[in-house]
């Protein structure tokens, strides 16, 4: 007998019963929400971008703080009144919010246009298959992390404000709606102008294409319809046609100081037609991203 043969019986030779392939896990919206935030915690640009904003306000905040000891010596010296008030502080720092809507808008269009090129949108689509799902995904992931960024903003402001006007006394009402209006709104305006450049990042794929056509949008309307209404020698449907233009909505949600042709409250109105923006990039961008090969 050959003692290399095995005399081992019973189930030593039979095949082992087949593992259940591992349950894979179920792909949800908060799945793919928490996925897109990671992302944008990474990408290096999107940290330079909120430098940058840090810094503009922050020249902002300088220049307020030296124009105001300014204006109060001067005032102090020729014996009148002070010319700041402690809401016209506020409305200082906060009216650069506007230009902080350029960087968070060129943010939100990079967070779309970088998966395309540099391919990685095609893992994404792998791992989120639903593309509309993985869309709004990642719009929800950029405004809220535009919303946070600004709120960091709003804070610093708060920080170097409340201390210069007490010092001045001219401390506005801090519980009144004045002040929690210009804050809430000034927010507002850079999320919802920021997801036009989403949206156009969506439907242009090209970075540099969506951010010159985000800033082209923002700033050759109101110098396109200030030419139109010299040639027009003040026309009145020009006039008209000026406050429907992003900056001008910007200004009468925030301050609601304009009129409008329009039964609704100024500033609510111009909270409408900003979304309205919004929606005009944002709609097409998705039904573009739907359809179009990755």
């Amino acid at each position: 007998m050959n003692a290399h043969v095995s005399h081992a019986t019973g189930t030593a030779g039979a095949a082992e019963p087949e593992q259940p392939a591992p349950a894979i896990a179920e792909v949800t919206f908060t799945r793919a929400l928490r996925a897109e935030w990671l992302k944008l915690l990474a990408l290096r640009l999107n940290w330079w971008l909120c430098a940058a904003a840090v810094a503009l306000l922050i020249v902002t905040l300088v220049a307020t703080v030296f124009s105001t000891r300014f204006l109060m010596a001067d005032a102090s010296l020729t014996g009148g009144n002070a010319p700041q008030t402690g809401l016209s502080l506020f409305e200082n720092v906060f009216s650069t919010f506007t230009l902080v809507t350029l960087l968070m808008g060129a943010l939100a269009a990079v967070a779309i246009t970088t998966e395309h090129t540099s391919g990685s949108i095609r893992s994404s689509l792998a791992a989120v298959p639903n593309r509309t799902m993985f869309f709004f995904a990642k719009l929800l992931a950029v405004l809220g992390f535009i919303g946070a960024l600004t709120a960091v903003l709003v804070v610093l402001s708060f920080v170097v404000l409340l201390p210069l006007s007490g010092f001045y006394d001219v401390l506005p009402e801090l519980l009144g709606p004045e002040i929690w209006w210009l804050v809430l709104s000034s927010w507002a305006v850079v999320v919802i102008t920021a997801a036009i450049g989403f949206g156009l990042g969506a439907l242009l794929r090209s970075t540099a294409g969506a951010v010159v056509t985000y800033c082209l949008l923002l700033f050759s309307g109101p110098i396109a319809l200030g030419l139109l209404l010299a040639v027009s020698g003040g026309a009145g449907w020009v006039t008209e046609l000026m406050r429907f233009e992003i900056f001008a909505l910007q200004r009468q949600f925030i301050a609601g100081s304009a009129s409008m042709s329009t039964d609704l409250p100024v500033p609510l109105a111009g909270l409408l037609l900003l979304l309205v923006w919004a929606g005009a990039a944002v709609i097409p961008g998705w039904l573009v991203f739907r359809r179009r090969d990755a």
